[in-house]
């Protein structure tokens, strides 16, 4: 029996110049950076803005599973601006490398099932993320402490918003 409990945790958003970093994927998914980026498990989300009804990109860590992609949203957890507009239109791009697809998103409602992907998802994130020799610095310099979030999710899992997506038609060209 599964029990549903929607996510709950709330965080801060990253501010300044931890912003500015976060953001900077966005911008540089395109050619050779666009597959360093996917081997580093990025992909780009696509998704409808709820109030603008406008297309919103957004760069996010996710681990694939089977056909599907599964993403966290640890950072700010149910106050990032991509979550909330999955709520409101779940239908999104996902692009990962040079491959898109469009897919439609849904968030992990078993507190049991989040707490399983977050489990899979840190043994998965050992090849994630900035690479490894990099990260004392990225620490040192109080930009991002992606060993610290990893931690964090973890300790946080069963609250934490998790969405699947599930893609269902290839598109020709990104």
């Amino acid at each position: 029996m599964t029990t549903e409990h929607p996510p709950t945790l709330v965080r801060i958003r990253p501010k300044g110049f931890q912003r500015l970093l976060l953001k900077l994927p966005v911008y540089l998914y395109r050619g050779p950076l666009a597959s360093l980026l996917a081997w580093r498990c990025v992909v780009l989300l696509t998704t409808i803005g709820r109030k603008t009804n406008l297309p919103r990109r957004t760069a996010l860590s996710a681990m694939r599973v089977d056909d599907r992609f599964v993403v966290f949203a640890g950072l700010a957890g149910i106050r990032a601006d991509w979550y909330r507009n999955i709520l409101a239109n779940p239908e999104v791009i996902v692009r990962h490398g040079h491959r898109c697809w469009r897919a439609r998103a849904q968030v992990v409602l078993d507190p049991a099932q989040r707490r399983a992907l977050m489990e899979r998802m840190a043994t998965y994130s050992r090849r994630c993320g900035p690479p490894r020799p990099t990260r004392p610095l990225l620490r040192l310099l109080r930009i991002f402490d992606y060993d610290a979030e990893i931690a964090f999710a973890l300790a946080h899992a069963e609250e934490l918003p998790v969405i699947e997506i599930v893609p269902h038609t290839a598109l020709p060209r990104c």
